[in-house]
């Protein structure tokens, strides 16, 4: 799941978010377990960090998510936590294994107030399905959605669908191994409603490419016609690798 920024719309159009060989066969129903595209999930009960760091754009900040999964009542639930490239927690979200997809079941939003201190934002899951368990059909789209006010801006409120669609199979290199990878097509509708000057609604394509045994590996998206930002994953490692980096971070 790509972040989402609270405080600004063009920082949320910024953070929300490699040439592909497509197969040369149109496949438009594909039988696979789809899950071990969608992250190791089986294997993450210790969690681990995923770095994104920027395409050719040093200009654009690295993304640290930190995931994790448990058994609760023999259902699996998936977790991941946001973390920006100051450290701070931004985002958290909660999935459960569904039977043919993922379904968002908790999202909360983080805002730093003037003095640094974090503050929840509450926020309305409008859309639940966010990625095949089973198998992939490019005649289906999921779509998730969630919607919040803006903290200290009275009567203005952001709305965000995602919707992802399977479009082909490819090979993906990552850290000198190619992977089997699932590649979809996004795109994002925000309504950002402000009151008494009515709506925002900018729409973004994108494309995202899921390494199998690895996940999320690549993500791209077009905010405008010369504005495209691409991220791909650098490395993964444990939360004590990245406390680390923080306290490395710290003494500089």
């Amino acid at each position: 799941m790509n972040c989402i920024k609270v405080s600004y719309l063009p920082k949320i159009l910024l953070l929300f978010g490699v040439m592909i060989s497509l197969n040369s066969c149109r496949v438009d129903h594909i039988a696979r377990e789809f899950m071990a595209f969608y992250y190791p999930v089986f294997d993450l009960q210790e969690g681990k960090v995923y770095e994104y760091r920027p395409v050719k754009n040093d200009t654009l900040p690295v993304d640290y998510w930190y995931y994790s999964s448990h058994m609760v009542d023999d259902k699996l639930h998936f977790t991941g936590n946001y973390y920006n490239d100051r450290f701070q927690v931004q985002q958290f979200f909660r999935e459960s294994q569904e039977e043919n997809s993922m379904q968002l079941n908790d999202f909360i939003l983080y805002n730093a107030d003037e003095n640094g201190k974090q503050e929840q934002i509450d926020v309305e899951i409008l859309g639940r399905n966010t990625f095949p368990t089973l198998f992939a059909d490019s005649t289906k789209t999921f779509k998730m959605g969630v919607k919040w006010n803006i903290p200290d801006e009275v009567g203005t409120t952001i709305s965000l669908n995602r919707e992802r669609k399977y479009i082909g199979m490819s090979q993906y290199a990552y850290q000198g191994e190619r992977y089997e990878s699932a590649i979809f097509k996004t795109q994002e509708h925000i309504e950002h409603f402000v009151e008494d000057d009515g709506y925002l609604e900018p729409s973004f394509p994108g494309i995202e490419i899921y390494a199998k045994g690895v996940g999320l590996v690549y993500y791209k998206k077009q905010l405008s016609s010369d504005v495209l930002i691409e991220y791909e994953l650098y490395n993964t490692y444990s939360m004590e690798e990245f406390e680390k980096k923080f306290k490395r971070s710290l003494d500089q």
